[in-house]
């Protein structure tokens, strides 16, 4: 017990210049600006179930953010060891068993916090907007409960997975591939379960919406027993997976895709250097997967919407790219940017890396292999679409607009990329770069309502992919000067702070 305490207390200490509190009222602040952004006193005033149209939103809210949430606290929990090699080390003052305890009550804490930090605030900016009465008791608790034990179960998964993996690359990609999956699967069927799934399954209220009247109608949902004990399964699961895990590790022998010495039969290689040190990293795997997953969530919402959406290459569009330009893309090329960085920040590599190519060299180096990414996973992206447009019948051409679509998407994900490289440059966390990103599409989001796209690159990525409207109209001159425009100044930073690091 007291190895735990001293366990626990550790994990805090380690962290303690590491921004964990913003990145949960971060997460908090996104939340309520998606529940009450755009709603005004009077439709609150006229409308009977304001409180329950918040209440009901939040599982699918947290469906989408708190999986990233509990995957940066669970990489920067691990990361640690990872980068200091220092796992035996540490078995030499505390038992396995209270080290992984350590971290997993870490983890409680934490999402803990942030269940009752989110319910409180939502509460309270309701409350200040002029909702007139308060919230069930019941809809409270039982809201706080699904979004701790939602987010405790996707903690525990990504710190067996930041364990076996050293390189946190593959880790966070599971992580935004499972939340893909997991929102899509939520609006599919209560009864499928996954980690990712859990938000929706224990929500307090169910919405049904009348397609004749228009009117939503909010009922309370009482969650099946079968659906806690499938969550307390998975919380026993994956700690006892964890432990056993952990207690195994020895130095470098459990990790998945490790780096691993074999003998060259040729003294030089023509591949770039930037390319080797990505060999063996499982790069490839999210930006097939997550692109898969997003074709077939369009397809199945574009089939079972054709009362509302027109049989069209337009409208398959806007099912199959939407929630890729706001949530996924952009994270995924920010987890990219940050493995790149990776080697460099390990071990203080640092001087090393600079006698073998100037600053200039290593920044666009960096920049062209994460564009190269960057535009194989746009065209994977239209093949998909191109393929699934065949496959349902559609008629008529494949609009020019698409391809326009295709180009804009693929410049401004170069310029996320220029952005993210820099982020990855200063910030040393592998995760909290991802996080920013995350949030950039969300404030994205807003700018371009108010016609300000172009003050963000993550919002020109939306603004580029045309998910809303493949007919919107893109000043594409002026569309590309800007992207570029990004990439000078990102790119530029770069190398200076590299050249000042240097002069240090």
């Amino acid at each position: 017990m007291i190895s735990t305490l001293t366990s626990i207390k550790t994990e805090f200490l380690k962290t303690k210049r590491k921004p964990i509190f913003l990145l949960v009222l971060s997460v908090v602040l996104i939340n309520v600006m998606y529940l009450f952004i755009g709603i005004k006193r009077n439709d609150i005033a006229s409308t009977s179930y304001a409180w329950e149209a918040a209440i009901f939103y939040i599982p699918l809210l947290n469906t989408i953010f708190v999986p990233l949430l509990s995957a940066t606290i669970a990489s920067i929990s691990m990361d640690m060891e990872h980068k200091g090699n220092n796992w035996n080390l540490l078995k030499t003052n505390l038992s396995s068993s209270s080290i992984y305890l350590g971290k997993a009550i870490f983890g409680v804490i934490w999402m803990l916090g942030f269940s009752i930090v989110e319910i409180l605030s939502t509460v309270l900016v309701a409350k200040t907007m002029g909702f007139n009465s308060m919230p069930e008791l019941r809809d409270i608790l039982l809201t706080t409960i699904g979004t701790f034990i939602g987010g405790l179960i996707i903690y525990l998964f990504q710190l067996i997975l930041s364990l076996l993996f050293q390189n946190q690359f593959a880790a966070l990609s599971i992580n935004i591939c499972g939340t893909l999956a997991g929102f899509f699967l939520m609006y599919v069927s209560d009864s499928v379960l996954t980690p990712w799934s859990m938000f929706g399954a224990l929500r307090a209220l169910n919405l049904s919406y009348d397609k004749d009247t228009r009117i939503s109608t909010y009922s309370t949902n009482m969650p099946p027993f079968l659906f806690w004990i499938v969550a307390f399964i998975y919380v026993a699961l994956f700690l006892s997976i964890g432990l056993f895990v952990f207690r195994k590790m020895e130095e470098g022998s459990l990790f998945i895709f490790v780096k691993k010495t074999k003998k060259s039969s040729k003294v030089s290689t023509c591949l770039p250097s930037e390319l080797i040190k990505l060999r063996r990293s499982p790069i490839w795997i999210a930006f097939i997967v997550m692109p898969l997953i997003s074709a077939l969530i369009g397809l199945f919402n574009f089939s079972a919407n054709q009362e509302v959406l027109s049989f069209s290459w337009e409208a398959l569009w806007t099912q199959q790219s939407l929630f890729l330009g706001i949530f996924f893309l952009s994270p995924l090329i920010a987890i990219f940017c940050s493995l790149l960085w990776r080697l460099e920040h390990t071990n203080n590599n640092w001087n090393i890396i600079l006698t073998a190519k100037n600053p200039i060299r290593i920044v666009i180096d960096k920049l062209l292999i994460s564009s190269g990414i960057s535009l194989l996973c746009m065209l994977f992206i239209g093949a998909l679409y191109i393929l699934i447009g065949y496959y349902l019948g559609l008629n008529g051409e494949i609009p020019k607009e698409f391809f326009e679509s295709i180009m804009c998407g693929t410049l401004a994900c170069i310029a996320i990329s220029s952005t993210q490289l820099y982020l990855s440059l200063i910030i040393r966390s592998f995760p909290i770069p991802v996080g920013i990103a995350l949030g950039g599409g969300i404030i994205g989001v807003l700018l371009l309502t108010k016609n300000l796209g172009y003050l963000l690159p993550y919002s020109m990525l939306q603004m580029g992919l045309r998910s809303t409207n493949l007919t919107n109209e893109i000043n594409i001159p002026l569309f590309s000067i800007i992207c570029l425009v990004y990439v000078f100044i990102f790119t530029l930073l770069s190398v200076v702070h590299i050249k000042r690091r240097t002069n240090m």
